[in-house]
């Protein structure tokens, strides 16, 4: 449901996501305005995007969370959660192919702001803060996935799940939302996440702390 756009409002929260970053407000005011963008409401359960959405567009979740995840050919394959600010849809735009390449899932009352491809590309056109800060996106989208690729190469769910870790880790402490979805993550099934984490945890490799795993200096040797 879309419903009115509020270009102050929205300015203020705009400037705090990495694509508007240290982008004047009153500027982002100015061009929500003018812009042909939209914002809507999705409710629990409902898709910001799916694998057979043929728009081109990019979003920004204003308000809630979603899971992104994709079908491999082990099953059903969590790639991560989108929390308030963050943005998704980038493979939609200046595609080659009519399907987008995930599905995004809301897990509770979603909000977003959406912008079209050729909204977008006039955006990046004539400001070259907002173009620098969606590279710098880019880069950490390829990142992100070039170390998901890496996991997943490994031979052993152990070293998978070390190889993720130390990823997705910061200060050594990876924080566990939802083992169902770490397990998604890592295209295993939970009851071979946990004897892997247990055999790991007995090796001195990591320390379990409630929901953080943490690396262990161990782990190094």
């Amino acid at each position: 449901m879309s419903t009115v756009l509020d270009a102050a409002r929205y300015a203020r929260q705009l400037k705090e996501t990495i694509l508007f970053r240290n982008v004047h407000e009153e500027w982002i005011r100015a061009w929500l305005k003018r812009s042909q963008v939209s914002v809507s409401e999705y409710e629990t359960g409902e898709y910001l995007f799916r694998k057979t959405d043929t728009s081109e567009r990019i979003g920004i979740l204003l308000r809630g969370t979603a899971d992104v995840s994709r079908v491999s050919s082990d099953g059903l394959m969590h790639m991560s959660t989108l929390k308030k600010n963050d943005l998704f849809g980038a493979a939609s735009l200046c595609s080659e192919t009519d399907a987008y390449v995930t599905d995004i899932r809301c897990n509770e009352r979603c909000r977003a702001l959406l912008i079209g491809e050729e909204t977008m590309l006039s955006l990046l056109s004539e400001n070259q803060t907002v173009l620098r800060n969606y590279l710098c996106y880019l880069n950490r989208r390829i990142r992100f996935l070039n170390n998901r690729l890496d996991a997943l190469s490994k031979n052993t769910v152990a070293a998978r799940i070390l190889t993720y870790l130390e990823a997705e880790a910061k200060d050594r402490v990876y924080h566990v939302g939802n083992y169902t979805k770490l397990s998604e993550s890592l295209c295993v099934s939970r009851a071979t996440l946990y004897r892997a984490i247990d055999a790991l945890e007995e090796e001195g490799k990591i320390q379990r702390n409630g929901k953080e795993i943490i690396l262990t200096e161990e782990y190094e040797s």
